[in-house]
């Protein structure tokens, strides 16, 4: 695979550091990544910091997670500028949001007799981390060992932290084109992740003439049909092609069977501004 652009790290719900990122894609032969996190540039800065050898080419990203009729809409932004204080404020507060977003949707399961965990718990074992998720509860139970008889933790996640779920309670007022309008703001290109979950393509070209200039064409949940009709939107509109792994780490998501699975297999589509 030439480039995988859709990598998460420990800095918001993946399993592996970006050192192990790195390694991962050196073991694929990948040429270029960009860890793009949701809601947060801390992975990108760890990698910087860390003074992870050039060999690789990492693309500066985020993922600014958003949602629209209770279903997920995710806009990446790639060649960001990390340090940009206006991108710090915009995390900061989508990241209170989805957060917040996690703690009633939380209380709404014990209230139901779900489970009788403490969020206070959550809290702890996620110390540092500004943007809480459903998987950060899941990942605290684990780590202490909490079992609820008869059910698979994961299928809690996805009944009452999942926007599609008819329970999943939503606090968050940013919007897809917010995540578009700051993207562009601090010096970045904003492109349209994983369209197939949006499942309104209406949504996907209002997203496109609001101002996003690029689409994650290749993704694991897109069939081949899928990357058909996206290539085509894409050659019509004149966007930037994607793709990627969206790799949270080794059997987090089922339809991920490997590091390395999904990604642009070569150079042939122009990579933004590579």
């Amino acid at each position: 695979m030439y480039a995988d652009l859709h990598l998460h790290s420990t800095y918001s719900d993946g399993k592996d550091t970006p050192r192990e990122l790195y390694n991962l894609a050196k073991n694929q032969d990948i040429k270029v990544v960009s860890i793009t996190d949701h809601d947060t540039v801390n992975g990108q800065k760890a990698w910087l910091a860390e003074q992870i050898p050039r060999d690789i080419k990492i693309i500066p990203g985020i993922e600014i997670s958003t949602e629209i009729n209770h279903k997920m809409l995710h806009i990446l932004g790639y060649y960001i500028n990390i340090f940009d204080e206006r991108l710090e404020q915009f995390i900061d507060a989508i990241s209170a949001e989805k957060t917040e977003t996690t703690r009633l949707n939380f209380e709404n399961a014990c209230a139901n007799n779900v489970f009788s965990y403490k969020w206070e718990r959550v809290l702890e074992l996620n110390e540092g981390q500004p943007r809480v998720s459903g998987v950060h509860v899941v990942k605290a139970m684990e780590t202490d060992g909490y079992k609820i008889p008869g059910v698979d933790l994961w299928d809690i996640f996805y009944k009452y932290f999942w926007p599609e779920n008819a329970n999943y309670i939503s606090h968050q007022t940013f919007t897809g084109y917010d995540a578009v309008d700051i993207i562009k703001a601090v010096g970045g290109v904003p492109v349209i992740a994983h369209p197939k979950s949006i499942e309104n393509d209406n949504i996907v070209m209002d997203l496109i003439r609001h101002g996003a200039q690029g689409i994650e064409v290749y993704h694991p949940t897109h069939s081949d049909e899928d990357i058909k009709k996206y290539l085509q939107m894409a050659e019509t509109e004149k966007l930037y092609v994607t793709g990627g792994t969206d790799w949270h780490g080794e059997g987090v998501i089922s339809e991920i069977t490997h590091f390395g699975m999904c990604g642009l297999i070569d150079d042939k589509y122009p990579i933004l501004s590579l």
